[in-house]
This record gives structure tokens, C-alpha cells and sequence, in this order.
């Protein structure tokens, strides 16, 4: 029997927004598993993975909304003692195209996870889930901590 996912500030990026996107990635994922648990078979799981990933559509926007605004200068800081603003922004730069670009690969991966086996399905979005929020997201992570 599965575990359920539980948050971990290993899962936070320092982005209330983006925190909380995050959070729900895991209650989306932990209600698949519940409806797995029930006995629920493909065709009653598609519209929670459905929501799951129209869910990530949403935060990938949102992520590459915010680091456009740090590349770009134009975010909000939360203080004066951070990183100044051009190092953060070239931080941001350096990430914008690749991070962009794994979202891209992170959606493929969703549809993917969709049509596999039901056995399958809640491993492989619990991995797909913490693959996004710790290594991939591991950079936003690192570039909201310069500007704090």
C-alpha cells in the first residue's frame, strides 16, 4: 500500500504563491491515491489527472511569470539586503530558457503518467512531483534566497 505524500520545506522555493501551487500538487496527488485506494479504475481517475494537470499548466505559467519578473528587474523585492537586483536578474537569465523548457517536458511527462497503467500511475506522479519541486525548482529556490 502507498504512502500518501506529505510536505516537506524540501518542497518550498521561499515564493508564497508558488509554495502554495506546490502544496496542492500534493493534495491533487494524495486524492488519486485515496481514489486509487477505492477502487477506481481508469476512466474515474482521468478527471482528477486531468485537474492535476491543468493545475501544473497554471503554476508553470506563474513560475515563468515571476522569474521573467526577476530577470526583467521588474519583481518585488522582499529586502534591501539581498543580492543586487543585476545579480539576481543574471541568475534569473541563466535559468529562464531552461526552465521554460523542462515545464515543457515536465507537461509531456503528465500526459504520459495519464496513459500508464493504474498500477503505475501514483508512483510515477509522486516522482514526477518531487523531481519538479526539488530538482528542477532547486534553482528558483536558490535565486529567491539571494533576493532575501
Amino acid at each position: 500500500m502507498s504512502n500518501p505524500l506529505s510536505w516537506t520545506e524540501h518542497f518550498a522555493v521561499g515564493h508564497d504563491a508558488i509554495d502554495r501551487q506546490h502544496r496542492q500538487f500534493l493534495e491533487a496527488i494524495n486524492e488519486i491515491d485515496q481514489a486509487i485506494r477505492a477502487g477506481s479504475d481508469a476512466e474515474q481517475l482521468a478527471p482528477l489527472v486531468q485537474a492535476l494537470r491543468l493545475a501544473a499548466e497554471e503554476h508553470f505559467r506563474q513560475e515563468n511569470a515571476v522569474l521573467w519578473q526577476i530577470k526583467t528587474g521588474t519583481f518585488r523585492r522582499r529586502s534591501s539586503k539581498a543580492l543586487p537586483r543585476r545579480a539576481v536578474g543574471l541568475m534569473a537569465d541563466a535559468e529562464f530558457d531552461k526552465h521554460t523548457a523542462e515545464h515543457a517536458f515536465s507537461l509531456a511527462a503528465l500526459d504520459d503518467i495519464a496513459r500508464a497503467p493504474l498500477s503505475a500511475i501514483l508512483d510515477l506522479l509522486k516522482s514526477w512531483f518531487v523531481d519538479h519541486a526539488i530538482r528542477h525548482d532547486s534553482h528558483l529556490k536558490s535565486i529567491f534566497q539571494a533576493m532575501s
